[in-house]
């Protein structure tokens, strides 16, 4: 890829911006690409900004991944012997995370066929107006508090299917995960905590398949500058991930995520104009 180290920064901010916000990573690199006049990301620079979003995840859900860590242990010491209650609502959130997490790990042995399916610039914009539709129709819906000790486990399957659509172009795992959970009449805070959590095993997921990508291209002609503005790219994409997390839950204690709505209508124009200009 012919980008200096500038135009690798921002790709790597908009990259890690747009795996956070509901907006869809994979349409935003693809568009990013044709716009450079590139057909390719370099596998190393995939690998490296995906572990970027990877360690923003794991520190923005380090506090629920501590406390469900802690009930579990709490939960393998006999009772007469505990010094404390059992936190039996951590107990039900990872069992709500791991029936989460069954749809995520089935789509991934698909991953590198929906990617190839989704190359048409039509079709991402048609998927971009739909995962506009998805962002938009919640705000219709009642508000609840519901939590993993009300759902059942097809919602928390239904919840991880949403989440695993994000290996498709256009539309956004994080955006249609929190969605299922509205329209299941989960609290969104509460929802966006869990989906962000099921998003560390997806982006691990991204890093295993980058990894043996970069293993199956190798590292020719890849010089030292190159090295460091994929690093520089992937440090950009970290924080632009751990802003998006800040981000997005300043809107789930108050709008909402309905806003993200227009923005892919608008981006989905942009994709679809690309296309007849191509």
């Amino acid at each position: 890829m012919d980008m200096n180290w500038f135009m690798t920064m921002i790709y790597g901010l908009i990259s890690g911006a747009a795996d956070i916000l509901p907006v869809s990573s994979q349409a935003h690199r693809l568009l990013l690409l044709k716009l450079l006049g590139e057909n390719h990301e370099p596998e190393l620079l995939r690998l490296l900004i995906d572990l970027g979003v990877l360690a923003a995840l794991y520190v923005g859900s380090q506090t629920n991944i501590v406390r469900i860590l802690r009930a579990r242990r709490l939960a393998r010491i006999p009772k007469a012997r505990r010094k404390r209650p059992l936190d039996t609502k951590s107990l039900m959130d990872f069992r709500m995370l791991r029936t989460m997490l069954v749809p995520v790990v089935i789509i991934f042995f698909f991953y590198q066929k929906l990617s190839s399916l989704v190359n048409s610039m039509l079709v991402i914009a048609l998927l971009l107006f739909l995962n506009g539709l998805v962002l938009y129709v919640p705000q219709f819906l009642p508000g609840s508090n519901r939590d993993s000790r009300t759902l059942s486990r097809i919602e928390g399957f239904l919840m991880g299917l949403g989440g695993a659509v994000s290996v498709i172009p256009g539309l956004s795992g994080v955006g249609t995960a929190i969605s299922v959970g509205s329209v299941c009449g989960m609290d969104r805070t509460y929802a966006l905590n869990m989906t962000l959590m099921m998003d560390i095993a997806v982006y691990f997921g991204f890093v295993i398949f980058d990894f043996l990508g970069l293993v199956s291209a190798g590292l020719g002609g890849i010089s030292f500058g190159i090295l460091v503005s994929y690093i520089l790219a992937a440090a950009a994409a970290f924080g632009a991930a751990t802003i998006g997390i800040k981000v997005m839950r300043g809107l789930a204690a108050n709008i909402g995520y309905s806003c993200f709505a227009y923005y892919c209508w608008g981006l989905a124009m942009f994709t679809f104009i690309m296309n007849l200009l191509a």
